[in-house]
């Protein structure tokens, strides 16, 4: 991908995203002076989001990562429904805040506002339900195994085959195809992931394998 928004410091670039022994390798470096989104906002860095063709409704992601070091730097796996602009929203992540890498935060997202009916020209903003978690290790130090198990009754997140978050508040509401990604970016919410230093522009997530498995009831 090759987008951006607001609270991201980073333009995605297929440049940042690599094969090296097999392995995906995202990295998070330093823009070329100059470099916009399309919206003409600059940005100081280049990122990285591989996002999925196909989509699944129901079922069950995982992957081995090495998840990234560094100030403000967020390395993910998510699902996510993706039309934009946004006419409904569903999100299931699990995200590395690289500031203080034990922290991992798992999320879910869900539009609980009106139907919103075409054309869409304003994407709805979605109702989010994190939950911060410290892992007891650091995973930018080695490979780990995270997953996301979404099923009618609920959303579970696990690392290492260890259960550590369960999201069931508005399962209801998680419903739509979702595509599955692999991203590095930049925080601008210093009180979130940390404030930009020398080490952002230098942070990388290394993805050894990724398996997605359709929910059959």
């Amino acid at each position: 991908m090759t987008h951006s928004w607001t609270e991201n410091l980073a333009l995605f670039s297929r440049s940042a995203a690599t094969i090296e022994r097999g392995q995906l390798v995202l990295r998070l470096t330093p823009a070329p002076q100059g470099t916009t989104d399309s919206s003409g906002a600059a940005k100081s860095f280049l990122g990285a989001e591989v996002r999925s063709v196909d989509s699944l409704t129901y079922g069950r992601v995982r992957a081995r990562v090495k998840l990234a070091r560094g100030s403000a730097v967020i390395s993910s796996l998510v699902t996510i429904y993706t039309p934009w602009p946004a006419d409904n929203w569903n999100e299931l992540d699990i995200e590395c805040l690289g500031a203080d890498p034990n922290d991992v935060q798992f999320n879910a997202m869900v539009y609980t506002g009106a139907p919103v009916r075409p054309p869409v020209t304003q994407s709805v903003s979605p109702t989010q339900h994190p939950q911060k978690v410290d892992l007891g290790f650091d995973p930018s130090e080695d490979f780990h195994t995270y997953q996301i198990e979404w099923t009618p009754s609920g959303a579970r997140f696990s690392v290492d085959d260890v259960l550590r978050h369960e999201w069931t508040e508005r399962i209801d509401l998680m419903v739509l195809p979702q595509n599955v990604l692999m991203t590095i970016w930049a925080s601008s919410s210093a009180a979130w992931a940390g404030a930009v230093t020398a080490e952002t522009g230098t942070a990388s997530a290394t993805y050894d394998w990724i398996e997605l498995y359709r929910y059959t009831p």
